[in-house]
């Protein structure tokens, strides 16, 4: 279910999270956080989302093992959802799990190669806001065909939402912030 989980996200963000970013509130005299950066997969690397470098966990070694993003690709979005998923009840006759849904959190990590921390996290503080508005775009009503995958969905993105402006580093890359998100979700097919 995790991965169905964080490739609707990731999927999300490659359609949406650049024009959410260049329209990103900031102060005056301080620049637009760049967009994420186009990044075309050479065989046989899996394909990101949008053609962007964005990285998840069930698809790409760089998200799963916390590698540096490939040369050229920053910045970048790095998504996982290693929350443990908890499915009550069973089906009843009519197919309908008794437990309407489960929580579950999806993290993205915005990842640079800037040489200065403070751009670094002025950039990914903003990027991770716009990451958030786009999110809540995809809880919208509109929006319910893109929140499900495989049976799995993603009710609703209810809970909170935490932007952690951690630094760090990824080999020569620099993280400068993780977004978590909090979301319910439900199994539609729990009788595959």
């Amino acid at each position: 279910m995790q991965t169905e989980i964080v490739r609707a996200v990731a999927d999300w963000l490659g359609t949406d999270v650049n024009a959410r970013i260049a329209t990103v509130p900031v102060d005056g005299g301080d620049p637009q956080p760049p967009a994420i950066h186009a990044y075309v997969a050479v065989a046989p690397a899996i394909a990101t989302p949008g053609n962007l470098a964005i990285f998840d966990e069930s698809r790409h070694d760089q998200a799963a093992e916390s590698q540096e993003p490939p040369a050229g690709a920053v910045p970048a979005l790095y998504l996982w959802c290693r929350t443990a998923l908890v499915l009550e009840g069973e089906p009843t006759p009519d197919g309908q799990i008794r437990k309407s849904r489960s929580p579950v959190q999806v993290s993205v990590m915005y990842v640079t190669r800037n040489t200065s921390r403070a751009t670094a996290v002025r950039d990914g503080t903003r990027t991770l806001r716009a990451v958030a508005r786009s999110l809540r775009e995809l809880s919208k009503n509109a929006n319910a065909g893109a929140r499900q995958r495989n049976g799995i969905y993603i009710v609703l993105g209810e809970g909170p939402m935490v932007i952690d402006p951690i630094v760090s580093a990824i080999g020569k890359a620099t993280v400068a912030g993780v977004l978590t998100v909090g979301y319910y979700v439900r199994d539609m097919n729990p009788s595959f």
